[in-house]
């Protein structure tokens, strides 16, 4: 087999590995990590955005974004070796309080791939997550009106 098929092979096997990941619905049977039992503000969350549970995209809606079970507005106060650490602005959902969220970042080539968040310093981000691992597919994103309202209409009341 030659170096170029192989790599093509390779690249093919790893994108469908990675589009497996984007959307997963609220059922998904991913290890979760479990809730912080500290409902100060102190206390910390724990996220991974690593693509590995299954699901496919699917335009981001209010009926599937509500069923996550972490949802919440952040700002990012530090990036330091692939995790973000977030300073929490609201909680949509879950979190029991916690004043903190840490994000361990996917590479730039799943980042591309899933449509997975590429956090920046200083910048908020409206983020959901289910079972301890944050969304993609345009479910998780830098704040925008239209991410904004989406989060309102599924978290409303």
């Amino acid at each position: 087999m030659n170096v170029t098929r192989t790599r093509s092979l390779v690249v093919v096997v790893v994108a469908m590995a990675g589009l497996a990941a984007c959307g997963q619905g609220a059922d998904s049977d991913a290890d979760s990590n479990p809730p912080a039992d500290d409902t100060s503000s102190s206390a910390t969350v724990e996220l991974t955005a690593d693509g590995t549970t299954a699901g496919k995209c699917a335009m981001p809606n209010a009926a599937t974004l509500s069923g996550f079970d972490t949802a919440f507005e952040g700002t990012v106060t530090s990036l330091d070796d692939g995790t973000a650490t977030l300073a929490v602005d609201q909680w949509y959902a879950g979190g029991d309080g916690a004043g903190t969220v840490t994000v361990a970042t996917p590479s730039k080539a799943l980042e591309d791939l899933l449509m997975a968040v590429d956090f920046k310093a200083d910048q908020t981000y409206l983020v959901s997550a289910t079972g301890g691992r944050v969304t993609l597919c345009g479910f998780t994103g830098e704040k925008t009106t239209d991410l904004e309202v989406l989060y309102a209409s599924a978290f409303e009341g």
